[in-house]
């Protein structure tokens, strides 16, 4: 028997070799749903990729386009319906959880699955955690079941994130580990000293930095804080940024600075490690 063709390979099957090297091969499956970009040049056959995807993928059930960046006010990333069913919901699986989500309304990325890995390597058993910008909760999920943490708090002001960290905190048999907090960071009072703070919003999660300090134990914690730095001085310019928020009056201590993905060709995501020093009466 023949071996069917791979998406790449029916595709170029049907394009020419301008459009070959303009096309995109590369996409991201969630469940049975796949997200693919389509360059400018490729719109008048949109329809065609999106059949060809579905018919070389048995899995996928339904094809939609991105066709915008994350953006907004909740990170939200723009998609239209190409091919298969029209339901941008779908259940997506990474680490032993389980996640229902819809990609129309609310921000998820499997290509953090990896990094949501290794964030939850550094949450010991007994730990509290605190999740900024939680979404569906997938940092929050994953660490409650993989790391036995005392309770973790997923935080999320995105309204359509709501129903579904509910159900997938359920989904996942981690209600007695895992709350879910809707609403806008800055005005939640934190509900106990935490050992990590996790801020996965590079675009201005460094602005939440004052707020993140609120929720650390006096003990000593670790924020994980996401950001935008470029590839040629990464360290000294996160270290810049954090001091552009917290000035001199807070000290800290950079433990690392870690690339999550390439944004473009000179610019990275980076998670950094941020160790706060408190004084002995436990003021900030």
């Amino acid at each position: 028997m023949d071996k069917p063709l791979s998406f790449r390979d029916a595709l170029k099957s049907k394009l020419s070799p301008a459009e070959q090297a303009r096309a995109i091969y590369s996409f991201d499956v969630l469940g049975d749903l796949a997200l693919i970009e389509i360059p400018d040049v490729l719109q008048r056959k949109r329809t065609l990729i999106g059949n060809i995807l579905l018919a070389c993928n048995p899995r996928v059930k339904k094809v939609y386009e991105k066709v915008g960046i994350h953006s907004g006010k909740f990170r939200v990333e723009k998609i239209k319906w190409l091919a298969g069913q029209k339901n941008p919901e779908t259940i997506y699986t990474e680490w032993g959880c389980t996640f229902h989500v819809d990609v129309g309304k609310v921000f998820f990325n499997p290509r953090l699955s990896t990094e949501r890995q290794r964030v939850t390597s550094f949450v010991k058993k007994g730990q509290t955690v605190a999740v900024f910008f939680g979404g569906v909760g997938p940092y929050a999920i994953q660490m409650a079941k993989h790391a036995q943490p005392r309770k973790v708090y997923s935080i999320e002001w995105n309204p359509s994130a709501e129903k579904y960290v509910q159900e997938n905190i359920i989904r996942n048999h981690v209600s007695s580990m895992v709350e879910s907090i809707h609403g806008d960071i800055e005005k939640i009072l934190p509900r106990r000293e935490c050992d990590h703070v996790v801020m996965p919003a590079p675009e201005n999660a460094i602005d939440f930095l004052p707020t993140a300090i609120h929720w650390l134990s006096k003990k000593g914690g670790l924020i994980h804080c996401y950001t935008f730095v470029s590839n040629h001085s990464p360290e000294l310019e996160a270290r810049e940024k954090i001091m552009r928020v917290l000035g001199k009056k807070i000290p800290f201590k950079l433990l690392f600075v870690r690339k999550v993905s390439d944004f473009s060709s000179s610019k990275w995501q980076v998670c950094v490690g941020i160790k706060v020093s408190f004084n002995k009466r436990g003021k900030k």
